[in-house]
């Protein structure tokens, strides 16, 4: 659900920045802008809505379309052939291609985004909003879900992480999950290490395989 607070404008920033996972090369020059980028249902399970309609494989979602699921169900979309993000069960979220923009208002989302640049040539950052986060991704795997008003859980599974929160930063590596909680406490933010909740490998590799790539899961390091 959407935080309602109205005197309380909280947002902390996640710059992700891959430095390892993707190369260098996918940041090219685009012929058009991110007002033609559309996206497409590739594979969904259950009921999904497009718009209060019921959506089918492969539907066109524009900018300004809303997606939800029900209950068991899926969606993943497609976009510029090289990212895709999965909404997991109960999910409701507002897309804004025009702005570099996806709103995730309740639920989940799995994201692959390996190439980004037309959506971002002429801006920082694709970002992914929360009602008390917003993840700016420049390409990078990621987790992240609205657990309720005040509280949203991150997981960088892979890339390099950038918090800006208050007046402090956080830089963080991950090559194989690193996740947090933020947490809204009357208008001040704080974040916590957390558990890996939600998803696992095979679920990120089910959807990083939907656009034929191969996360580059480095697990010597890692605690999970």
């Amino acid at each position: 659900m959407k935080n309602n607070r109205t005197n309380t404008a909280i947002f902390i920033i996640l710059t992700l920045i891959t430095t390892f996972a993707f190369p260098s090369g996918n940041q090219g020059s685009s012929g058009s802008s991110s007002a033609s980028v559309k996206g497409k249902i590739a594979y969904m399970e259950g009921d999904v809505l497009l718009n209060s309609r019921e959506a089918n494989i492969g539907d066109t979602v524009n900018n300004s379309d809303t997606l939800e699921t029900g209950p068991g169900a899926f969606c993943e979309v497609v976009f510029e052939d090289a990212n895709v993000f999965r909404l997991d069960e109960l999910t409701i979220t507002r897309i804004n291609w025009t702005e570099s923009d996806i709103v995730l208002e309740q639920g989940g989302i799995s994201a692959v985004f390996n190439k980004l640049d037309k959506l971002i040539r002429e801006m920082r950052d694709f970002t992914v909003s929360t009602p008390t986060t917003t993840a700016g991704v420049r390409g990078t795997v990621f987790y992240a879900r609205v657990e309720d008003p005040d509280n949203t859980y991150v997981c960088i599974c892979n890339g390099e992480l950038q918090m800006n929160y208050s007046d402090d930063s956080l830089n963080i590596e991950a090559q194989h999950h690193k996740a947090y909680r933020f947490t809204n406490n009357n208008g001040a933010v704080s974040w916590n290490s957390a558990p890996m909740l939600y998803h696992d490998d095979p679920q990120m590799e089910e959807v990083a395989s939907r656009i034929d790539f191969v996360i580059p899961w480095d697990k010597s390091t890692s605690s999970y």
